[in-house]
């Protein structure tokens, strides 16, 4: 091995190392104290993403389940997904357009997107609501079907109403996006319970359409840290070893999730790790 090639082995070892580095020193900064929020979650917010990859991959990776306001426990339609309004996105620094019409609206979508801070609310104001909601509509719905009890359209409704409160009452997600905003400290002041409410980093894009005639436009927002939590490997007998929520013959796909409960922590870089893990109750 000649002189340049050996000064290039080492020189790759060496960015190798840097690499490394600065990768675990950014973790060790994260994980510092004080950290940013602390949420006491269960497999409701914390569902098993990569189940079917255990054959080949001893790891186990959660998934941070989150909800936008408004939304039904199973909603996943664009109107339960796209939630930032034309007045949040101009505060995150997109280029809002003034008049509606196709040119400005092309325009207005076609904007790259930015990185933004996301507030997650925990089993707070916006939980307390979805399930008034749920409420309201089966007490709605048994109202109507008490009144023609052999439509079979009304049957269906209530049989609704009924699987989705049941669904808000024991498995759906008790974290919500309430807020969004650039600046950290500000977000924090107005959101001050580190218990209650997470601010993480988000990817923030926008969109627009016309509908009966209207423009409708806002954003949506992805959070990259939500899609892989690593639970760590001390973890990982008990996991496998967990109960799982028992089904009701009166509503289908309400059993199989793993019960359990786990402290999640928002760090210096608002990156969550998870600090205790334990078998929840049926």
């Amino acid at each position: 091995m000649n002189w340049s090639h050996r000064h290039n082995l080492l020189a790759g070892l060496g960015l190798i190392l840097l690499v490394n580095a600065i990768a675990l020193a950014g973790v060790a900064w994260n994980r510092s104290e004080p950290a940013d929020s602390r949420l006491q979650l269960s497999e409701r917010e914390l569902g098993n993403s990569y189940e079917y990859w255990r054959k080949e991959n001893s790891a186990i990776a959660l998934r941070l389940d989150y909800r936008w306001p408004g939304g039904r426990a199973n909603d996943y339609s664009e109107s339960g997904s796209n939630q930032l309004n034309a007045s949040k996105m101009r505060e995150l620094g997109f280029n809002v357009p003034t008049e509606f019409n196709e040119d400005s609206m092309r325009r207005y979508r076609r904007q790259l997107d930015r990185d933004g801070l996301l507030v997650l609310e925990f089993n707070g104001p916006l939980y307390q609501q979805q399930l008034q909601r749920a409420q309201e509509r089966l007490t709605k719905s048994r109202a109507e079907l008490a009144a023609l009890p052999t439509n079979k359209d009304l049957q269906e409704t209530y049989q609704d109403a009924r699987a989705d409160l049941q669904r808000e009452q024991t498995s759906a997600s008790r974290l919500f996006i309430i807020d969004a905003g650039a600046d950290r400290a500000s977000l924090r002041a107005t959101y001050p319970d580190r218990q209650r409410y997470a601010i993480v980093r988000g990817k923030i894009s926008a969109w627009a359409w016309q509908h009966n005639d209207s423009w409708q436009l806002g954003g949506s927002a992805q959070l990259p840290v939500a899609d892989s939590i690593n639970l760590p490997q001390r973890w990982h007998q008990l996991f496998d070893s967990l109960p799982a929520r028992k089904g009701d013959a009166e509503f289908p796909h309400s059993g199989g999730d793993k019960l359990f409960n786990a402290e999640l922590v928002f760090g210096q870089r608002l990156e969550p790790w998870v600090v205790q893990f334990q078998a929840g109750q049926p």
